[in-house]
């Protein structure tokens, strides 16, 4: 008896629990929903627990739904029937579940979490994938072949490199520098067997070879159009994976590759497409399931774990600019005007609303970043200090010892510098930085990077950091993340649709909601001005002027670091930022 009323207890905390979580009430009712309170993916608990527990009941109760969120300690079913779901409940409420000597227990819930994703069957037009195209043995040499530990690679994987070196971030090959290494004869057997599938493809030049440890991925991309020809192949090795596959139009869809398989892309797929791995050590279960009478792929909870996964992608170089009919994705259509239209955009939304805010920005930031702090703790006396895009100077240190020098666009901002540091005051724009090359010591660049608009411009700010540290030298690096769900200025009650857009230099820009989880990587922040009179901070708004932000993704900011000249020491996550320590080599 007294086991029972504890059970109740339980039962009673977690309904609560429940209920502000996920706004999901349990019931005395008995229905077709049961939620059970203790087990889930973070206990261990699988589909296949649950089936054997059905195989003890009989008839055998049919389950329409299995619900195991990922880090949850309870999970979701939903029966066909109420007869069939009171059975289940009234057989296992209260017992002993698998080898846990811990009573599992139960509850009715008027509802479930509809976590599932529904998306198109359909792969990308031109992508074919080809299962089972090699057979185990030669899964296990090409593996043993290719297998390799290079504490020195990339951080979300390690990557190897034939003919020529694939270069990240730019995503393509400089032609000039061909490797000494070519690709080994062993995979010739790919390209001949290819034939047999009715696919012409010009023998490759250039391999890239990814290892993948459980929980590491490669950001969503493209390889870029003109230096590679019509045709990509990709060879999956040990393990599977899901791809995700985006389109411009925001059509989404997940493709399973199964090890020992071939993905050959082309036409759109090739060119209209970015695909890419998110880092995790498992992926979801999908499903191919017919609604209303079509069939379409559906995500589910439940997942599998991953392995270590290797992946061989061949490719034909070329020359020339790219004559596609894709226009999005081609680089051979990016001109001038590009570049225009964004600097153009970061006049508007960036140099002009910091120049309003200035006063108000000010204000509002009086401590330096315990961050730079602590990177700056151990420069030694006489060292010279950057700091690019240094806003009102607070990250500059009160050090006699340091020659820092704080370069600001905003006139609004340099002038709040000036009148509270000692630093040599600058104004400069950190693409173009009118300073001699290789004489800092270490270099400040926080939160800045996030205000430039293209990919290229934010490269270049990059490139400018390291051709202003000497050899040796050090900078830290920090811009916006797009996850912020581990920030402390995140809301969260407060939900984020970014459904509002807002037209400005020629394109549609989503505004975002401040305090909330980002939807898009490229968006307007709102900044409600307030007026600041002999310093003090008036507090009835006056104005909402939209500053632009390009949110980061996980390993964004390292991939733009690569092949800049430094060495990426050290990326972590702090309070909604994405950061690096790098060093010039």
């Amino acid at each position: 008896m007294d086991e029972l009323r504890k059970i109740e207890r339980k039962k009673k905390r977690f309904a609560v629990r429940l209920k502000n979580s996920k706004k999901i009430i349990c019931t005395d009712i008995p229905g077709l929903n049961i939620v059970l309170c203790n087990v889930g993916q973070a206990t261990g608990f699988k589909k296949n627990d649950l089936l054997l527990m059905l195989e003890k009941i009989t008839p055998t109760p049919i389950v329409l739904k299995f619900i195991a969120e990922k880090g949850d300690s309870h999970c979701f079913i939903v029966f066909s029937r109420i007869e069939e779901a009171k059975i289940f409940y009234d057989t296992y409420d209260g017992t002993l579940s698998g080898n846990s000597d811990v009573p599992l227990y139960m509850c009715f819930v008027e509802s479930v979490p509809n976590n599932e994703i529904i998306c198109s069957s359909s792969n990308p037009e031109g992508l074919t994938l080809i299962e089972g195209f090699i057979t185990e043995d030669e899964e296990k040499q090409l593996y043993q072949l290719f297998d390799w530990i290079d504490e020195s690679n990339l951080k979300n994987r390690q990557v190897k490199h034939y003919g020529y070196e694939f270069r990240y971030g730019s995503n393509d090959v400089d032609l000039n520098q061909p490797l000494d290494e070519k690709i080994p004869q062993e995979c010739e057997i790919i390209w001949k067997r290819l034939e047999d599938y009715g696919i012409n493809f010009s023998i490759p030049d250039q391999l890239t070879v990814n290892k993948y440890s459980p929980g590491q991925g490669i950001p969503s991309h493209v390889d870029k159009h003109s230096p590679f020809g019509d045709t990509i192949l990709s060879l999956s090795l040990n393990s599977s994976v899901v791809m995700d596959w985006k389109h411009h139009s925001k059509a989404y869809v997940p493709v399973v590759v199964p090890s020992r398989s071939l993905l050959v892309m082309q036409a759109e797929a090739r060119y209209d497409w970015q695909h890419g791995i998110q880092p995790r050590t498992w992926d979801p279960i999908i499903e191919v399931r017919k609604i209303d009478n079509g069939l379409v792929k559906v995500i589910t909870s439940e997942t599998k774990a991953r392995g270590t996964r290797i992946s061989l992608t061949f490719r034909k170089t070329r020359q020339g600019p790219c004559n596609c009919c894709y226009e999005t994705l081609c680089d051979s259509r990016v001109t001038a005007d590009l570049d225009e239209v964004a600097s153009h955009l970061e006049d508007l939304h960036v140099h002009q609303v910091y120049e309003q805010i200035a006063g108000h920005f000010s204000s509002t930031r009086h401590k330096p970043w315990p961050k730079v702090v602590e990177f700056l703790q151990d420069i030694p006396p006489g060292s010279i200090v950057l700091d690019l895009g240094a806003g009102n100077g607070k990250n500059i240190l009160n050090r006699n010892d340091l020659l820092q020098v704080a370069c600001e666009y905003s006139a609004g901002l340099l002038s709040e510098c000036r009148s509270v540091t000692r630093a040599c005051c600058v104004r400069a724009d950190v693409l173009h930085a009118p300073l001699c090359d290789c004489r800092a010591d270490a270099v400040l660049c926080v939160a800045v990077i996030h205000h430039f608009s293209t990919y290229a411009r934010r490269r270049q700010a990059i490139a400018s950091i390291a051709r202003l540290l000497r050899p040796g030298g050090r900078a830290l690096v920090t811009v916006w993340a797009k996850d912020q769900s581990k920030s402390n200025y995140l809301c969260k009650d407060k939900v984020n649709t970014e459904s509002d857009t807002y037209k400005t230099a020629g394109i549609h820009l989503p505004v975002h909601q401040n305090r909330t989880q980002f939807k898009h990587n490229d968006v307007l922040v709102p900044w409600k001005l307030r007026k600041v009179k002999e310093n003090k901070l008036e507090n009835e708004s006056s104005q909402t002027l939209l500053r632009y932000y390009h949110v980061f993704e996980e390993h964004e900011l390292e991939e733009l670091c690569r092949n800049q000249g430094v060495v990426v020491e050290k990326s972590f996550y702090e309070e909604g930022n994405w950061c690096v320590i790098c060093q010039k080599i």
